[in-house]
C-alpha cells in the first residue's frame, strides 16, 4: 500500500482499515441484538447498521488494494459512520454507545485520508 492515490500515509490508511473492521463488527453485533428483540430486517435501524457494516468490509478491501475507489469508500464511511453514531447515540442504550464509539471512531480515523 503505497497510499499515494488517497495521500494520505501509511499508518493513516492502516488506522482507517483497522476501524473500518471494528465498525464492521460493531454493527454486525447491534443487528444480532435487535434481531433477537424482534426488530424486523427490513426496518431503518436494520438497513442502517447492514449497509454501514457492508461498506465497512468494502472499504477495508479498497484500502488494503490500494483502489482507486479507496476515497470514495472512505468518504462514504465517514458519512455513514456519521449517522450511525448520532442514530446510536439517541439509542441511548450501553450497547449503542459502543456502538457509537466505534462508528465515530471509524469517522476519525478516515479523515485524515479525505482531508489531506
Amino acid at each position: 500500500m503505497s497510499g499515494v492515490r488517497l495521500g494520505g500515509a501509511t499508518a493513516d490508511i492502516h488506522h482507517c482499515i483497522d476501524a473500518s473492521l471494528s465498525c464492521q463488527a460493531a454493527c454486525e453485533a447491534a443487528m444480532e441484538q435487535l434481531a433477537t428483540r424482534g426488530v424486523r430486517a427490513d426496518s431503518e435501524p436494520m438497513r442502517l447498521l447492514r449497509q454501514c457494516a457492508e461498506l465497512c468490509e468494502l472499504n477495508a478491501r479498497a484500502l488494503q488494494k490500494d483502489s482507486r475507489l479507496a476515497r470514495r469508500t472512505a468518504t462514504l464511511c465517514f458519512e455513514l459512520s456519521n449517522q450511525v453514531a448520532r442514530a446510536a447515540w439517541l439509542d441511548g442504550n450501553m450497547a449503542s454507545n459502543v456502538l457509537a464509539r466505534d462508528a465515530l471512531h471509524l469517522a476519525r480515523a478516515c479523515r485524515p485520508l479525505l482531508f489531506t
